[in-house]
């Protein structure tokens, strides 16, 4: 006898005896096809696009900054009395928070963390409702902010970066007003209304 026919007849007698339900007790996992979500809800593909996309933007961040926050003063001109101390436009405050728009939105776009994710769309609500900017006005000026980054990246854009910029646009919840007014509430005296929580 060979050793082929030998190692033949050891498998044939092997593969009768094996006990498919000993080697696989519990059914394999569901395969789910379609896209992967992170902690935070966006998709892989999205967070990738997003990130490399503000890589592009960063270095031209205060520039950009300053050109989307013009636009957006000269077509909502109501919005100079939010920059108003004592009847003043304070200047700083104004010529500042575009870059720290942009840095905020950098960050926001870094964060891999979910708890601390949702935290600093709770600030930037918290802080802007107590000098009193709606969130009409907050979510024009994210959607211009969208809208710029999508025409400067025009030959590098693409599904994803669109998806990504239109999912950050949801987690903002401009469009939710029952959770965005009860939760941002204030009363008369400046405080949060935590009745409507």
């Amino acid at each position: 006898m060979s050793k082929t026919s030998l190692v033949s007849k050891l498998c044939e007698e092997d593969s009768s005896s094996i006990d498919v339900a000993s080697i696989f007790p519990k059914a394999l996992p569901e395969l789910i096809v379609g896209p992967v979500y992170d902690e935070c809800g966006f998709t892989l593909n999205e967070r990738l696009a997003l990130r490399q996309a503000w890589k592009l933007i960063k270095p031209f961040e205060r520039r950009y900054g300053k050109e989307i926050y013009f636009d957006y003063l000269m077509e909502n001109y109501k919005v100079f009395k939010n920059f108003r101390i004592d009847g003043k436009l304070d200047m700083h405050r104004l010529h500042g928070h575009s870059l720290a728009f942009m840095r905020y939105l950098n960050v926001v776009i870094e964060q891999n963390d979910p708890v601390f994710f949702q935290n600093m769309l709770f600030d930037n609500h918290n802080i802007h409702s107590r000098y009193r900017v709606s969130l009409k006005h907050m979510k024009m000026l994210l959607e211009d902010l969208i809208e710029y980054v999508l025409e400067k990246l025009k030959d590098v854009s693409s599904a994803s970066l669109r998806s990504g910029f239109n999912r950050l646009l949801e987690k903002f919840q401009f469009d939710i007003p029952e959770k965005s007014s009860s939760i941002f509430m204030y009363e008369s005296s400046g405080e949060l209304n935590y009745n409507d929580i």
